[in-house]
């Protein structure tokens, strides 16, 4: 049983650590804050008040801006990967100058 535990954890903290996971959750946060703030928006300035709309926009906009340099280090290390990838699939053209400089008679 404590194996099962551990991988759930495992898994669990994964998702939640997961870059994407944390952008989806931020845009989330940040539209919400902005459909609550923006319904008060003329009254809270009138009376200088915060709401909660206002904290989820902060939350939201920093959870964005703390997603985004590891979606954009993946997106970096993926096109270095996929041009390794390419390189290696395809063979350095022969030095020679192609197959047409070399004799293919049969002796």
């Amino acid at each position: 049983m404590n194996k099962h535990h551990n991988r759930l954890s495992r898994a669990i903290t994964r998702f939640v650590e997961n870059p994407f996971t944390n952008l989806v959750k931020g845009i989330a946060l940040f539209l919400i804050g902005l459909s609550e703030a923006s319904r008060t928006f003329s009254e809270d300035v009138k009376h200088k008040q915060l709401r909660v709309g206002h904290g989820l926009i902060i939350i939201g906009f920093f959870s964005i801006l703390g997603a985004l340099p590891h979606l954009i280090d993946g997106l970096e290390a993926s096109r270095r990967y996929f041009e390794l990838r390419d390189r290696t699939a395809r063979p350095d053209p022969d030095p020679a100058g192609g197959p047409e400089n070399h004799d293919v008679r049969v002796q």
